[in-house]
């Protein structure tokens, strides 16, 4: 199945991307306010572009929209957290890694499937994000309000995101259609773990740095679909 290769074959940038600091210190309720909201701030510009390319890829395949419903557009929920916070949406300007990773989207607009890869890096967040939505409520003493983008699904979530990886791994892609929408995971993952570092790095690098730290039992045992989990 394709979803299970995009698990399996990227569970290590995957578990690279959850120990960055900025989860990990939203994960422990350890992020200043001021620090959710500059994340809050730089995921609209992202998610802002993102939509814009998804309904683009939509349009111009078909498969994708039998897959992609609007619902699953994250930015409107995030431009609702930044409207609770008071945030200027014209004056936030992008970090290094929000500029890239918008870079990034811009060079792949007009292939649908390696959009597709990102989304569905997106999407599967929401399940763990829900488990962070619990943690940043307490921290920051707030309701839904806020937390739209951490769990904009609800109760709803888990049922969501299998309906889409099941319509996912019943669509008809070939070999290489099926990789393109693996590189826009793996594409997905790596501009994540960049979004807190200065200087980009390749997957490779990382990889090559966190290797000996990685642990694949780990991950399997956090992300099985029979346990709840912060990370989905």
């Amino acid at each position: 199945m394709l979803t299970k290769r995009l698990k399996d074959d990227n569970w290590a940038l995957h578990q690279i991307a959850e120990r960055q600091e900025t989860p990990g210190s939203l994960i422990k309720g350890q992020m200043p306010r001021e620090g959710y909201v500059g994340m809050i701030a730089q995921q609209v510009l992202i998610n802002r572009v993102l939509d814009d390319a998804m309904r683009g890829a939509i349009k111009s395949d078909p498969r994708v929209g039998e897959l992609v419903l609007e619902e699953q557009m994250l930015s409107p929920y995030l431009i609702e957290d930044a409207a609770y916070f008071g945030l200027d949406l014209d004056a936030i300007e992008p970090n290094p890694g929000t500029a890239r990773f918008i870079e990034h989207i811009g060079a792949h607009k007009d292939q649908p499937l390696h959009l597709l890869g990102l989304h569905y890096v997106r999407l599967g967040a929401c399940n763990g994000n829900r488990f962070v939505a619990r943690v940043v409520r307490k921290a920051y003493e707030l309701g839904e309000e806020g937390t739209r983008y951490l769990d904009p699904f609800g109760e709803t979530q888990r049922d969501k995101w299998m309906e889409f990886k099941n319509a996912l791994d019943a669509m008809p892609f070939d070999e290489a259609e099926q990789d393109q929408v693996f590189d826009g995971t793996r594409a997905a993952y790596v501009a994540a773990i960049n979004l807190d570092l200065d200087e980009a790095m390749s997957a490779e690098a990382l990889l090559e740095q966190h290797g000996k730290t990685l642990d694949k039992k780990a991950f399997e045992e956090g992300h099985s679909v029979h346990v709840p989990s912060p990370h989905g």
